[in-house]
């Protein structure tokens, strides 16, 4: 009864505060296009996805490392070639419905979000091995050469992964850029400085008052991932959280009845 009260009262969020976390993955299979395009006829503000970079060079929206969870088969999909990837099916473990979703590259994203002024914002997360700088200069350098070639297209760049950040920054010096982080470490603030980023995105669950007074007495953006509680959602839009990521987002864009 509390949470049904609590969602009565959050009633509708702003565009701008709702991020469908690779798309609407609540209930479409994440990262597709039939995810994304979910989130745009629900009136989400943004999108968060993920980026990788495949052995011939060429970028994929994909999440996980490894094949096995949201396509069938196994082995590292860095390893992969973008034709191989492209004939995968990403969308049967979601349901029938969704039998041969295929994965789709940040280019057609882009390309997508420019066809129609409305569609979200995209907050692209980049994937990369720690540790292995050669590995962040490349998805760095391959990710900023298509964004300079959609001029117009709108997005955030961020990743947990400091060296892709370290890489791209200078590639791309007018995009606004993030660190990824769960709980804030001692060094994230002075570090978003130093590398000119311009938000922080945190794990909404594990944010406290104190920390979230830190990120925007600094001057940064402060997103969090992934809730999915109107009762959570409502605990860091007080603490001055400007962005919810979610995978459902349908849950703070549509009205709710008393």
């Amino acid at each position: 009864m509390a949470e049904a009260s609590l969602a009565t009262g959050l009633g509708r969020l702003q565009s701008s505060q709702v991020c469908a976390h690779r798309g609407v993955s609540g209930h479409y299979p994440e990262n597709t296009q039939a995810a994304f395009d979910a989130a745009a006829a629900l009136g989400a503000g943004w999108i968060e996805t993920d980026v990788q970079q495949l052995a011939d060079g060429q970028l994929v929206i994909f999440h996980d490392e490894t094949l096995g969870r949201t396509a069938r088969g196994e082995g590292d999909i860095r390893e992969m070639t973008w034709p191989e990837v492209a004939v995968l099916d990403v969308g049967s473990w979601k349901g029938f419905a969704f039998a041969g979703e295929r994965p789709i590259r940040p280019n057609e994203l882009m390309i997508w979000q420019l066809a129609a002024p409305d569609r979200p914002t995209i907050i692209w997360e980049i994937k990369c091995e720690d540790g292995c700088p050669s590995a962040a200069q490349r998805v760095a350098g391959a990710l900023a050469a298509e964004i300079e070639a959609h001029p117009e297209h709108r997005c955030v760049v961020s990743s947990f992964n400091r060296e892709s950040l370290i890489a791209i920054r200078p590639l791309l010096p007018t995009t606004p850029m993030a660190l990824i982080v769960e709980a804030l470490p001692t060094d994230a603030i002075s570090f978003c400085r130093e590398q000119g980023l311009e938000g922080l995105h945190l794990d909404g669950h594990q944010l406290d008052a104190s920390s979230a007074q830190r990120i925007l007495s600094a001057g940064l953006a402060l997103r969090c991932y992934t809730i999915n509680s109107e009762t959570e959602a409502m605990r860091l839009l007080e603490m001055g959280v400007e962005v919810i990521m979610t995978d459902f987002p349908e849950r703070f864009l549509t009205a709710h009845e008393p």
